[in-house]
């Protein structure tokens, strides 16, 4: 049956398209890959900085006769190959007439026009912006964001106890209420003045009270300013550093791989602000970059406080013993306000970058140290982690295009004498084809704090691995892309008690039947080892996860768009019963140009054997939230998000989001347990422009 519903919506989806215009294809581009960081963490991620820049080139396209590389890279949804080949067309031939003239340009497809064309522009204006007070008091512009949110069923952390069991189990309840609240001013004044504070109570956390008298849990403020004569950035605050292929520097989230096979370059963008609420990926300091001739040269310093754990025999005073480092950024509860700031960090160190032409190279120091030692680990595949008060990291990274290709790549260092490299080659000797290759080499005893490598693993560390990927153009409507990744891990993993190795295989054949419609098909099979055994001795014992999956976007007026999904998956798990797991859903959105109301809503049904068949999938939200649920048991859910331009300047959000399970009486578990089969989420948001 389920096989049977799989085929009959790809039939469907089929049927139903049509050619009305829409602008979502760099969006779905977005959320494809955003789903992909999903299913590699369980964690609770802010995305936002990955759309971010989207949003702005929205608001104020970029005008390709009066570009630079660096502008077109802040996009993020071109390579570098291709930013190459616009402006050496541009310089050799003049400015563009139109946007048409695109498709004359080598390497833009017309997929790749329709994914950019939302957020570019052809004038003959120079429309450069340059520092001018009067232009900055007329054109600036301020925005406030304020977000509610909150579950409607009572969790067992707000239910109520007596105090004599609260007193002998203090953290069996939550401290504050039981509602989340985010809220975030900012000024700018294009892409070249950025000013902004960020703060956010988490769930159960108290505000304007107990352990959170001055408020939010959580501050954050940022000043961001470019082009100062030979200063090109200045921050101030909180701020992010991404340099080279991220494996010495990188805080925030960045991509990995995707059905985009092609697409694994990483492109640091610098020194940014940093405007999201995640309380452990950020700088908080100082940071700068000049520019002379052809060299770019960066500083910067950071000093914040961290969260950690205590030896339960620690004595009071500066030198107590760190258990471990926590990284949740909850404090709802009387233990986790104990961790909260327990130890310093200090982060230094600086960049010097060359670019000519098509090469870039650069090299990177970090010095990072904290107030406290870092105590070993007491788990065997914990042996090669850092451990001590101090760790230095070096890295040199590199990028050369020569025709069609960039090779690319960077080599890193620790302290303790672990390395790591990456080396890559993006290619297409065919209008037609592309293909990538990528080699990585992380050593069992590479120790970086602030990195986002192309890796399997959670940590930079401890593996080697082998990455092909292609795309074939079979004509304008059919493409085709795939990728192989051949990974080992040469030291022990967590639930993996000896050296392992696995592979990832996906394929996945697009069509676009007209300008403004998608359907693919998707087939993604990961091979890894665990432990296995009968709890005396554990072997490692091999399992395989498929997925098949059907997914079709198809406008069906001018203002209403259809999204279908099919997905199917299953799941070997050594000499065990193979178990399987299911997902179908509609999606529904309406907008039309100059009303003041637009929503999206999505209805879908879900059955899994286990929480190990779970499957992920991208919702709609509020603008800078995000929720990408995992599907797991059995059950359905549906969500409904309605936006109001309620005037000129002023917008609000409403999101409502139900999940019952037709399997349990009781879901989640911990201080999160309902008890009862559904659970529904709450967000009002509003947004104010001035």
């Amino acid at each position: 049956m389920k096989w049977l519903i799989f085929i009959v919506t790809l039939f469907i989806s089929t049927a139903l398209l049509a050619q009305i215009p829409d602008d979502n294809d760099a969006n779905e581009n977005i959320e494809n890959k955003i789903e992909n960081i999903a299913e590699q963490s369980d964690a609770e991620l802010d995305y936002s900085m990955l759309t971010e820049a989207l949003q702005y080139f929205y608001r104020h396209p970029i005008n390709l006769n009066n570009t630079d590389y660096d502008e077109l890279a802040d996009l993020g949804l071109l390579t570098d190959i291709q930013i190459r080949h616009l402006l050496q067309h541009i310089e050799k031939n003049g400015k563009l007439l139109s946007l048409y003239e695109l498709q004359s340009i080598e390497g833009f497809d017309l997929q790749t026009i329709n994914m950019i064309l939302p957020f570019v522009k052809i004038s003959n204006d120079n429309e450069r912006k340059n520092w001018n007070f009067k232009d900055v008091m007329e054109n600036s512009k301020s925005q406030w964001f304020t977000r509610y949110s909150t579950i409607l069923q009572e969790e067992k952390g707000y239910s109520d106890i007596s105090d004599s069991a609260l007193a002998e189990s203090p953290s069996s309840r939550y401290l504050g209420s039981g509602y989340k609240l985010y809220t975030r001013y900012k000024f700018s004044y294009y892409n070249l003045l950025s000013v902004g504070i960020t703060a956010e109570k988490d769930y159960g956390e108290e505000f304007f009270a107990g352990s959170q008298k001055s408020g939010f849990d959580f501050y954050s403020a940022h000043f961001y300013i470019r082009d100062l004569g030979p200063m090109k950035v200045l921050a101030l605050g909180d701020y992010h550093l991404q340099f080279g292929q991220g494996l010495t520097m990188w805080t925030g989230l960045a991509f990995g791989k995707s059905a985009q096979a092609v697409g694994i370059k990483k492109s640091g963008r610098g020194i940014r602000p940093f405007t999201s609420v995640d309380e452990n990926l950020f700088m908080r300091g100082a940071a700068c970059m000049f520019s002379i001739k052809d060299f770019d040269i960066y500083a910067f310093g950071s000093y914040k406080k961290l969260d950690a754990n205590i030896n339960g025999d620690s004595t009071d005073g500066e030198e107590f013993i760190i258990s471990s480092l926590t990284e949740s950024g909850l404090h709802n509860t009387s233990s986790t306000v104990i961790d909260k700031d327990i130890m310093s960090e200090l982060v230094t160190g600086g960049r010097i970058e060359y670019n000519k032409s098509k090469f870039k190279f650069g090299i990177t120091g970090v010095y990072t140290r904290f107030g406290q030692d870092i105590p070993p680990g007491d788990q065997l595949y914990e042996l090669y982690y850092f451990s001590g008060r101090e760790n230095i990291n070096l890295g040199l990274d590199y990028s050369y295009i020569w025709r069609n290709s960039n090779i690319f790549g960077e080599v890193a260092r620790s302290q303790n004498g672990g390395m790591a490299s990456i080396t890559g080659l993006m290619t297409s000797p065919d209008r037609f084809l592309t293909f990538s290759v990528l080699h990585r080499y992380l050593s069992k005893d590479y120790q970086v704090f602030y990195a986002a490598a192309f890796q399997e693993s959670s940590r930079p560390q401890n593996e080697h691995g082998l990455f092909m990927g292609g795309e074939v153009k079979f004509s304008r409507k059919w493409s085709a892309t795939g990728y192989i990744d051949l990974f080992s891990f040469p030291w022990l993993k967590y639930l993996v008690g000896a050296p392992s190795s696995g592979v990832e295989m996906l394929a996945q054949g697009n069509y676009h039947p007209t300008k403004y419609s998608h359907i693919y098909v998707k087939f993604k099979q990961e091979n890894k080892e665990i432990n296995g055994g009968d709890g005396y001795f554990d072997v490692l014992q091999p399992t395989i996860k498929r997925n098949y999956r059907v997914h079709a976007s198809y406008p069906i007026s001018e203002t209403v768009t259809l999204k279908t999904r099919a997905e199917y998956m299953t799941y070997n798990d050594g000499d065990e019963p193979q178990r399987d797991g299911f997902l179908i859903y509609q999606d529904i959105s309406y907008r039309k140009n100059g009303s003041p109301f637009t929503f999206s809503a999505r209805y879908a049904l879900f059955d899994t054997d286990t929480y190990d068949e779970r499957l992920y999938a991208y919702e709609n939200d509020v603008l800078y939230a995000f929720s990408i649920p995992a599907y797991y048991y059995k059950g359905s859910r549906y969500y409904l998000l309605v936006r109001l331009n309620a005037a000129r300047n002023l917008d609000f959000w409403v999101r409502l989001a139900h999940t019952n399970f037709s399997d349990r009486d009781v879901i989640s578990s911990g201080l999160n347990e309902i008890n009862g089969s559904g659970k529904t989420e709450l967000k009002i948001q509003m947004r104010l422009k001035f």
